[in-house]
């Protein structure tokens, strides 16, 4: 019996070490930062006549606080707007016209934001920048309404669902109105469900406690109907004029590009070339994942979409959803 002792106060620890890791994990909370860019151009010309010179770039960030479930889930709520958000744009088919709207995180006016944006702008475009003769700034002020401005969950599978928004641009002479669609919080919420899609194994457990495979394939993917939604969302003209269809679904195959005790990070990236609209096709598309291998605790999720012609005109997307030092990132 005194041999047996020992080992029993052994097991009795592990057990309780691991119910307290468990406990841990079940309410735990962190921030964490969700951003995006759209960015793209075309420069063409329609019935071989009149020149098409067409330029578009949108971001925007929140800062949320997350709190794990015992299920597994996690709870996402709006915590601040870290930068000015904005979309910077040319006006009609010429691009003669330029036009920056932008939504400030408090009632600053934003004008050194938005002429550091306008001279990055013409550092980095200067084809389209050659042509821009007028430049019009739309100021906004942020609208907060509801006790959840902007909230989501993302279930244990990794499925993102249960969105609220809140937030929106307010133009700082309201009621007057600029007659430009300005979605940028609607399309940070939308374009979550892109990463609706498995990118683990089938059979693996959320908390990866068996080795993963060198490689794997993920499920197929058709963005028609994301794409469209997302299109509306850019601009009223591409709504009522354009219909994306994908020709064929395209698989993502992932690896596991690094592992640690702490973290794992896993790759996948898929090169379809395959047809969306008039010579535009998916180019490439990226996923990266880093989770906690302990508990499936998400770190960074992140997901990049190019979409250019032969020619190489058109563009790429880029959403990030990623952990963050509050006192190092809030800056």
């Amino acid at each position: 019996m005194r041999n047996l002792r020992p080992a029993l106060v052994f097991f009795l620890l592990a057990v309780l070490t691991s119910a307290a890791r468990l406990f841990a994990a079940a309410g735990e909370s962190a921030d964490y930062r969700l951003e995006y860019q759209i960015r793209g151009g075309a420069i063409s010309r329609v019935l071989l006549l009149f020149p098409l010179r067409v330029f578009y770039e949108a971001s925007a960030a929140v800062d949320l606080t997350a709190v794990r479930q015992e299920d597994g889930s996690t709870c996402f709520a709006y915590l601040r707007l870290p930068r000015p958000a904005y979309i910077l744009r040319t006006l009609g088919f010429g691009g003669r016209t330029l036009a920056l709207l932008t939504v400030s995180p408090d009632d600053a006016p934003g004008e050194s934001f938005a002429e550091d944006m306008l001279d990055q702008w013409r550092k980095l475009a200067p084809e389209f920048a050659a042509k821009a003769k007028v430049t019009k700034k739309f100021p906004h002020r942020l609208q907060v309404t509801g006790p959840q401005p902007f909230a989501f969950a993302r279930d244990a599978a990794g499925n993102y669902r249960d969105f609220v928004l809140g937030l929106a641009p307010r133009y700082r002479h309201y009621p007057a109105k600029t007659g430009i669609y300005f979605n940028v919080f609607p399309m940070l919420a939308d374009l979550l469900k892109l990463l609706n899609h498995r990118f683990l194994p089938n059979g693996a457990g959320r908390a990866l406690s068996a080795p993963l495979p060198a490689e794997w394939s993920g499920e197929a993917l058709d963005l028609s109907s994301d794409l469209n939604r997302a299109a509306g969302l850019l601009e009223k003209a591409v709504k009522s004029l354009v219909t994306v269809e994908q020709r064929s679904p395209f698989r993502l195959r992932f690896r596991v590009a690094s592992s640690s005790a702490g973290e794992i990070e896993i790759c996948g990236e898929a090169f379809p070339d395959v047809p969306l609209w008039k010579g535009f096709m998916i180019r490439e598309m990226f996923r990266r994942v880093r989770l906690r291998p302990e508990d499936g605790a998400l770190i960074s999720d992140e997901i990049w979409l190019g979409i250019r012609n032969q020619k190489g005109q058109g563009g790429h997307g880029r959403l990030l959803l990623r952990r963050i030092n509050t006192r190092e990132d809030a800056q």
